[in-house]
């Protein structure tokens, strides 16, 4: 869990405090606020179903602030004026691009599958799992050299296969719009 808070949480948390000392610093004390939401992440039992970290540790110190003005009786939050609503950053990406990545995801994870078995098991805890290449080496039980080689020797296997791919796509895809027309316009023999 401290690992996933120091590689999603921690990096939002400048932001967090200019928007809490913007939005509520005459009235909460932002550091108080700060730890009142790590402590709040810190102790969920699962993060699998948080899908934006920026934008839940935006929700969880919002949710502090909002406990506290209620023990205080400062205010009644019942709702939110229209500017208080531009202030809300949404950072989901787009359907589309969600999709795209997917897709890309499912493409690449075909193409690990039918590598040697400790070359993708290189690739996946190097590049998926972000460890180092000593803690790779350690965890696999080789040398760092052949981490080192395993990763050149996979990821060229990938990009070679999927650029393969992607010049299959090409070909097999329909002629331009005007090479159609010149097809279409000419006569055929009868």
């Amino acid at each position: 869990m401290t690992a996933w808070i120091a590689r999603e949480i921690v990096p939002h948390e400048a932001a967090i405090r200019k928007w809490l000392a913007r939005r509520w610093g005459h009235v909460v004390d932002v550091d108080d606020v700060m730890q009142e939401a790590y402590c709040r992440i810190a102790n969920l039992s699962s993060v699998d179903h948080i899908d934006n970290p920026g934008g839940y540790f935006h929700r969880t110190a919002n949710a502090v602030v909002t406990d506290i003005m209620r023990r205080a009786g400062i205010i009644n939050f019942t709702s939110m004026t229209q500017i208080e609503w531009s202030n809300v950053v949404d950072y989901e990406p787009l359907p589309d691009r969600t999709l795209e990545t997917r897709q890309e995801w499912e493409r690449v994870n075909g193409l690990l599958g039918k590598l040697p078995d400790t070359c993708r098991k290189v690739i996946e805890l190097r590049r998926v799992e972000g460890l180092s290449r000593k803690e790779t080496a350690e965890r696999l039980g080789v040398s760092e050299n052949d981490v080192k080689n395993h990763l050149v020797r996979g990821l060229q296997k990938i990009m070679g296969a999927m650029a393969e791919q992607d010049d299959l796509a090409r070909s097999d895809a329909p002629p331009a719009a005007g090479k159609k027309g010149e097809v279409i316009g000419q006569h055929r023999p009868r």
